[in-house]
Formats: structure tokens, sequence, C-alpha cells
């Protein structure tokens, strides 16, 4: 039986937990490799990674593929475990919602203070911005943050049969779509929007070159309005009485929990379930690489 409560970290370079716990289990194959090699094995080893060595006979090349083909496996069955998750979990109505972790699709019904989306000027209870400047490293040109924002308030969260009230402050948003994008080059391009260029200048971002020429930036903006129609998925629990205040009618509230899930996404559930699940190959592919990486070493080493 799925154990929904224990949906382990998919690896991306935002999720510095499941790389380093990849990095762990990597480790501790070398390590093993090295215990069953032996003394002179082990020193082989030593200077192969410590040293480097021209020949090397595949060692470096078989490393590559070990690493490469866990990253492949271990991403890839976290994807296909979330899409099980979002396929197998039930949707459950707000007027007899359970505690615990639950599937809601409604919309934002209302907040009792609004933000203001600093780009948009949008009512809104979440928004995040995204600052990027194009420059030169090395050889090469790419994006560069140069600033990065968000905020979000409580809200009453609803279907046809009642209201939750949803804590935001914890729940993954990568999955709220941008709302807008604004970018400027160096020439034959229209400045940045005044509201961007007043936001860029409380937090002290750069967007003029020299003698007061543009920048290549880019800003993104995201956020999420009263009517928005979202799916949540998060931990139910019962009102505390400091929420009572503005519950307003609530009959739970959904927020997040150690160890468990939490997301917020103005994406349908098809669409969530086709980006998590679209690339199952990937399982098989991540264990013939690490095996045919594992397989080099040991040649390396003299095992064949």
């Amino acid at each position: 039986m799925l154990n929904y409560s224990k949906v382990l970290p998919i690896i991306t370079r935002n999720n510095p937990p499941a790389i380093i716990e990849t990095a762990i289990c990597t480790i501790i194959i070398f390590h093993f490799i090295t215990l069953v090699s032996g003394a002179a094995r082990y020193q082989k080893i030593d200077n192969l990674i410590l040293c480097g060595s021209s020949n090397d006979n595949g060692f470096g090349f078989g490393a590559m593929l070990l690493v490469g083909g866990l990253l492949v496996f271990y991403n890839s069955l976290k994807n296909l475990k979330r899409k099980r998750l979002f396929e197998n979990m039930p949707t459950s109505k707000m007027r007899s919602i359970a505690m615990g972790l639950v599937e809601l699709k409604g919309k934002i019904k209302m907040a009792e203070n609004l933000l203001i989306d600093p780009f948009d000027d949008k009512d809104c209870v979440y928004w995040y911005v995204h600052i990027e400047e194009h420059v030169k490293r090395g050889k090469h040109r790419r994006w560069i943050t140069r600033h990065k924002a968000s905020d979000c308030v409580p809200f009453l969260f609803s279907d046809d049969t009642g209201s939750v009230l949803v804590q935001s402050k914890d729940a993954n948003m990568s999955n709220v779509k941008r709302d807008s994008e604004y970018e400027t080059a160096f020439l034959f391009s229209d400045s940045l929007p005044l509201k961007v260029r007043q936001y860029c200048d409380r937090k002290n971002v750069k967007y003029k070159g020299w003698l007061g020429g543009k920048r290549k930036m880019r800003c993104r903006t995201t956020y999420l309005e009263p009517n928005d129609q979202l799916y949540i998925m998060g931990n139910a629990r019962p009102i505390t009485e400091k929420e009572i205040v503005y519950a307003k009618g609530a009959v739970a509230v959904i927020d997040y929990k150690k160890d468990s899930h939490f997301l917020i996404s103005d994406k349908s559930e098809k669409d969530l379930i086709d980006e998590h699940g679209g690339q199952p190959w990937k399982v098989p592919l991540g264990i013939i690489l690490s095996g045919s990486g594992l397989g080099i070493i040991l040649n390396a080493l003299g095992y064949f």
C-alpha cells in the first residue's frame, strides 16, 4: 500500500537534500568497492581519484556513468512515486474532510488581508518575483539571479460544499504558473515598466548599464488572486482558537506537516500527473547506466 506521508524529494538544483542523499549513496557504493578490492586495489582507487591518471582503463568514465545513472534512477523513481500519489489520492469534499493528508480542488474565496503584487498591482494571496541578468561568464553567457522574493497570507479555499483555511507559508509553490515576464536587451527593446523599475530601486537591483544604458534583464512575477482555481495537497487539522477569528466558517486548516506533503498549484491534476510521470523509461535507463559504470570500474580494477 502506498504510504502517502513518505514522499521523498525529487532531485533538482533547488533540492539540496535529495542531491546530498544521492551523493551519500554513491560514496557508500565506492567504499564497498574499496573494501572488497583489498589494500592494493584500494591504493589504486585512491591514486586514480586523488591524483588522476592518463591510463585509468576507463575508471573515470565508469565513475561518471555510475553517478549519472544513480541520479537518473533516483530522480525518475521519485517522479513516479509522486505521479502515483496524484493518481491514487481521492479528492475530498471540504464539508466532509478527514484529518490527515488530503487532496482538494476549488477556488480562492478570500483572505483577511490581501497582498499587492509588486509588478502588476494585482490583489493576491501569494506573489513571487525573480529578477535575472544575462551576463558573460568565461566564454559563455548565462542568466544569473540578481533577486528573488515572495510573500503570502492565509486564505479561505472553497468548493461547492464548504471552505477550509489554507496556511500557505511552507507550501511548495513551484507548480504555480508564471503570470508576467518583462525582458530588456542592450539595444532595440522597451524599458522595464515603471513599477518594475521602482521595485528594483527599492531592492537595490541594478538594471542600468554604463552611461545609463540598459542591461539585459529578465523580470518574472507569479501570483495567486481571489477566485483562482487551485489544486492543493496538504495536511488537514482542526482549527485553533487563534485561527477561529479569521477562519469564517472553515471546517479545517490545511498546512505543512513534517515528513508529509504540501503542494499548491494552479495547474490541473492531469497536468501535474503528466509532468511527473511522462518518462518512466528513465528508471531502467538509470539502472543500465549505473550497472555499466560499475562494470567498467570493476574491469579497471582487474576483476574482469
